[in-house]
Parts: structure tokens; sequence; C-alpha cells
């Protein structure tokens, strides 16, 4: 369909989606980003009267049309702002798109070659001939962190992002305000349409790390849209769904009351580890008959998203949190508020050591040669490299714990494992429990085990109780034989 009118006037694809989550009377909080001429705005405006809608677009020929069509339709909830979003507030290059189709009529009332503009340089050779990217000017940019605390907003409900390969800096601009929006409609590509492009398995694991479930993908070719769900809206979204197949309506109550509900609920386990290495050491302690051990998570990335400690917060336990990348640690200020919370990094030394911050946050490292690998062997880039503060385990014993170590130890340094775990004095001190990556990167998931590391674990006293294949859970034999 290449006629504006008509365009606007149909439904938006996610209709029937956006309707599941949100009703047509909600006061919605709505970003457009990347709005082109604002026709995405203008349909997600009939859809949802009451929402209040920003648009982003730094083109200022597109501005204008944006406004033109606003008048057109007596849009009056929506306020353009003339920026890009991005990772940084400031200044950018945008490259402008400019051509038209030879299979098209000229006539036709519809902009192709303006869609395609972007805060990345194009990679010519793979998009069409017919696109030409003449132009490159300076525009504005604003991070969603920033435009979020200005406006003095706490929450956004939907975001349509078409940015043209620039999604992650969006996504990163967002920093701890991402947990907050509660649905996302962005592209992906396959392959490399700008340069340093982050392609669709980047974007889904990227996603998926940061708390949104993947609802739907529709690819066309090697391009598409992806719509994402916060995490905490999905089981809404479950309920609804489910409630369709329901000809007797339930109370809440009456769904509760189930009795093969609550025998479920019963004998529930709940894991936050990657691979269930929080129920095999809750196991191993509560063996020995200690209830609320101690911590200390080296790497710890997120206060719930796979994290070995988050299980034993929630019980009542407390521990020491280390998070050397700034902007994942700003949550455990918010949800770990009873730990202490280190914006670190851990070595043999206290120093300041560049850290290499990677597109997946899970593998952000302080080796150059583990982030290096990552960038040659699987779809990763590094984002950026920061210089940060690092202390030996001495230190920080000393200055958080009464240079007593905590009972249980969970390491997950990306490379440097193996030297946080030999500068332990086992000696004067150590934990009961270790949980360790014991594996070596591998997209295809046959990483090599890292035998040296275990056999010096097991040199200070340890047994190797369990192993998930990424990481293996050691328990001190002395405490063991006791239990």
């Amino acid at each position: 369909m290449f006629d504006r009118t008509s365009y606007i006037l149909s439904d938006t694809p996610l209709k029937k989606d956006l309707l599941r989550l949100f009703k047509k009377e909600d006061k919605l909080i709505i970003l457009d980003i990347g709005g082109c001429e604002g026709e995405e705005s203008i349909r997600y405006s009939k859809l949802f009267p009451n929402a209040e809608i920003f648009i982003f677009e730094p083109l200022p020929s597109n501005q204008d049309l944006i406004k033109q069509n606003f008048a057109n339709y007596k849009i009056d909830n929506i306020k353009l702002l003339p920026v890009a979003l991005s990772d940084k507030d400031g200044f950018a290059d945008f490259y402008v798109s400019s051509g038209h189709p030879e299979d098209q009529q000229t006539e036709l009332d519809w902009n192709f070659g303006n869609k395609s503009s972007s805060l990345l340089e194009p990679e010519v050779s793979t998009i069409h001939k017919w696109l030409e990217f003449k132009d490159k000017i300076k525009v504005p940019t604003m991070t969603l962190y920033t435009f979020v605390e200005q406006n003095k907003i706490d929450k956004i409900d939907f975001v349509h992002m078409d940015v043209q390969g620039a999604e992650l800096k969006v996504l990163l601009g967002a920093k701890d305000n991402l947990k907050n929006i509660k649905a996302i409609w962005l592209e992906v590509s396959d392959i490399t349409i700008y340069k340093n492009q982050v392609l669709r398995k980047e974007i889904e694991r990227f996603m998926k790390e940061n708390g949104f479930y993947l609802v739907k993908t529709e690819m066309e070719g090697i391009a598409g849209d992806q719509f994402y769900i916060n995490n905490k809206e999905r089981s809404l979204l479950s309920f609804f769904n489910n409630l369709k197949n329901i000809k007797m309506r339930l109370s809440l109550k009456n769904i509760f009351r189930n009795k093969e509900s609550l025998l479920i609920n019963e004998h529930k386990k709940t894991s936050y580890s990657q691979s269930g290495e929080d129920l095999i050491v809750k196991f191993i302690f509560d063996c020995i008959g200690i209830s609320k051990p101690t911590y200390l998570d080296i790497g710890a990335h997120h206060p719930y998203y796979i994290s070995n400690t988050a299980l034993f917060y929630e019980n009542g336990s407390t521990g020491i949190n280390i998070e050397p990348d700034p902007l994942l640690f700003n949550d455990f200020l918010i949800h770990r508020k009873n730990d202490i919370n280190l914006n670190i990094g851990v070595s043999d030394k206290n120093d300041e050591l560049d850290f290499y911050v990677i597109s997946s946050p899970t593998l952000n490292t302080f080796s150059k040669e583990e982030a290096e690998k990552y960038t040659q062997e699987g779809d990763y880039n590094i984002i950026r490299i920061e210089k940060i503060k690092v202390n030996t385990l001495d230190y920080i014993l000393d200055k958080y714990a009464n240079s007593i170590f905590p009972q249980f130890l969970s390491i997950d340094a990306e490379g440097v494992d193996e030297l946080i775990i030999k500068d332990i004095n086992f000696e004067k001190n150590y934990p009961i429990v270790i949980c360790i990556e014991t594996i070596t990167f591998s997209t295809s998931g046959n990483g090599i085990k890292n035998k040296s590391l275990i056999s010096f674990i097991e040199s200070k006293g340890y047994m190797v109780y369990a192993d998930t294949n990424i990481n293996t859970i050691f328990v001190k034999e002395n405490f063991w034989k006791k239990k």
C-alpha cells in the first residue's frame, strides 16, 4: 500500500496485540522514535485517543511533513521533538536518504526515499540500487534517559522504533529506564545494512537479557519487525489470551482457590540462575544447616536476571554485589537495597582498568583478549570502553565484611575468573561454597572445560558437588563431611 491517506486510515498491524495490553480509553504514554512523516503516530492516536504521544524526528524536511499531516488529520495529542534518540546527548552525523524505485509511479502520494535516513553510515552495496545518500547533516541527539528525566515520566506504555540500524543505541540510551517500558516494536535485520549495525540475533539476546519477551516476528526476507513485551506484563497478556478460551468466567478468588493451583504452588521452586545453580547451592547450605548464607557476587550483572544470589536475598540473606558496568549497577541500588553494592571490578591489585562493554551485557569484561574474541567469533560488538576502578578481594573484605569471607562466592567475570580465584588466600579466609564459570566462550555451545581451574580449586580443599556445563559448584570438603 503506497498511498499515504489509505495507509494512515488503515489499522496498525499491532492493533490486536496492543488491545490485549491496553484499553482504548487508557491514558497511555507512547513514543514514536524515528517518526519520519508521522503516519504511525497518527494511527496510534486514532487507536488510543486519550494517549499522550511523543514523536522523535531529526530531519527538518520530515518535521515539516509531520506538522502538515497533523494539521490535515486534526491531531492534537502528539508532540514533535526535533531530535534523534541515541546513546549520547549532543550532536551526531545523520545520513539522509532519497530516491524513488524505477518500478513505482512518480505521482504516487508516497515518499519512498525519505524512510532510510540513519545515524549509521549506510553500506550502499546492501541497499536498493535506487536509494541514495547524497547528504550528511549534523542533528541534535538525546538519550531516552534524558527525555524521561526532563519530562518526569515514570513509565512508558509503548515504543514504536524505526531508526534504521540504530536500535541498540536507542535502547542503551534508556539506561535503567528501559525496565519501565511495557512494550516495544522495532525493526531488525539479518544482514548489515548500515555500518556497525546490530543484527537480529543480537537484538533478541539484548532484549531477553533486559527482561523482555518476544511476542512476534514479522520478517520480509532479510529484514522485518519484532514486538516485545516486558516480562512484568507477560502474565497479564497470557491471562487475557487464556480468558478467550474460558466460557464460564471465574473470579480471581475462585481461580486461586483451585485445589490444583494450590498443590502446584506448594511444591513449586523458583530459580533465578541461568541453569538452576541457585537451587543446587541452596540445597548444599540446607544440608549443612545454614538457612541464610552470606554471599559475594562478583560480576553480578542484574539483581534478578540469571542471578545466583537473588534467591538467597529473597529468603532474607544479605551480601556484597560487585558490578563494574555503571548502567547495570543502578538496578542494584533500587532492587537490592539491603545488600552492599559496589560499582567496581575485582583484580589482583588496586588500580583502574579498561572495561569492555559488549553489546550483550552478560559478556562485559576487563579482558581485552576476551572482548576481541567475542567480536571475532560471535555476533557481538564492543559498545564502549570505560576506565573502571578495581580492588583486590582482601581490600574489599577488609573494608566491607570485617575481613570475613562470605559463605557463598559466585564469580562470573568473563575471562578474569581464574585471576580472581587464585588471588584468594585460602589458608587465611575462604567461602564454603563456590559457583564459578568453568567453560570457555563458544557461540555453538561447545566450549572447552577449564580443567586447570577446577583442579586448582579442588587443591584448596573443595570437592565438585555439581556441574551445569557452564558453571561448576564446589563445596568445602570439611563442611560437607560434617553434615
